[in-house]
């Protein structure tokens, strides 16, 4: 094989590859709002943000689910400290 074919080949994969991620990251997307509007009394962006490893963050979060919550204002999600 040439070198230009390999490079033709790695090209070919590369935007297979980045298809794909973007097609995972669509499906994230999709995935969070199911979790808001099956779960969201517990499911907050601040609890979704830590489930998904901060692939987002909550801010963005909540602007990809807001709708999911059918207009109800966003839940607080600065988190409680502990102790005194």
């Amino acid at each position: 094989m040439d070198v230009v074919d390999e490079l033709r080949e790695a090209v070919s994969a590369a935007r297979k590859s980045r298809e794909q991620a973007n097609r995972d990251h669509e499906h994230v997307k999709e995935l969070l709002v199911r979790a808001r509007q099956e779960r969201g009394e517990e499911l907050g962006p601040a609890e979704l943000e830590d489930l998904t490893d901060r692939y987002f963050d909550r801010a963005t979060i909540s602007r990809i689910t807001v709708k999911a919550m059918d207009g109800k204002p966003p839940r607080k999600t600065t988190r409680r400290r502990t102790g005194s």
